[in-house]
């Protein structure tokens, strides 16, 4: 199954659990949460099917043994693995990564492809021999995107679902127009990978 036939089931699960009156309403995130809790739900339906073989779910590195539910779908992050890289090497939580990435919020009736919250490069579409990857530290990163890099390796490209507790959770991101509860989508390839203390030039060109 295509990845874009996939979000096509998802969108059409979402609009199923969302009522008449809701898309009737002006506000671009009414009921934000709950429309976002139905999302992640959806995706996760279709990670646990892996249709494509090309699904994974990962559990937040951070929450440790204070969360028994493994149940909960706010406790994983959802990953399609687009294509996959030639490295060998994990980020630690220590390291920087260059990534080139795109991130964005849920579909909405304002921007049908979800609201698009920041990118790493100029265009609509990543040109690899123009555009540098970001600079990033590991542990900078929210709990969620954190859990997904420290799994792939170099040349690794990912479709990510972070859902609102695993990403800023409750509170409002003003500067990147995030609103609270939002889920964060990333189509994020890791470039590089810089080992704390040893890889010391972060230069890219």
């Amino acid at each position: 199954m295509k990845l874009i036939t996939i979000l096509a089931f998802v969108g059409l699960t979402l609009c199923a659990l969302t009522s008449c009156k809701e898309q009737a309403e002006s506000g671009e995130y009414d009921n934000w949460q709950q429309r976002n809790d139905h999302y992640i739900d959806s995706i996760a339906q279709v990670c646990h099917a892996n249709a494509d073989g090309q699904w994974v779910a990962f559990r937040a590195y951070d929450l440790g043994t204070n969360v028994k539910d493994d149940t909960d779908t706010r406790h994983f992050v959802y990953v399609h693995k687009e294509s996959a890289g030639t490295g060998t090497y994990m980020p630690k939580n220590n390291d920087s990564i260059r990534v080139h990435y795109s991130g964005r919020l849920i579909p909405t009736d304002v921007h049908s492809q979800g609201y698009n919250f920041g990118r790493s490069y100029y265009g609509y579409t990543l040109d690899e021999t123009t555009d540098a990857p970001t600079l990033m530290g590991v542990n900078g990163l929210v709990s969620g995107f954190k859990t997904a890099v420290m799994n792939m390796v170099e040349g690794d490209r990912w479709q990510i679902y972070v859902p609102y507790f695993l990403g800023y959770n409750s509170a409002e991101q003003t500067t990147s127009h995030i609103p609270a509860y939002s889920t964060l989508i990333f189509d994020v390839k890791l470039a590089r990978v810089y080992r704390y203390k040893i890889d010391t030039d972060t230069k890219w060109w």
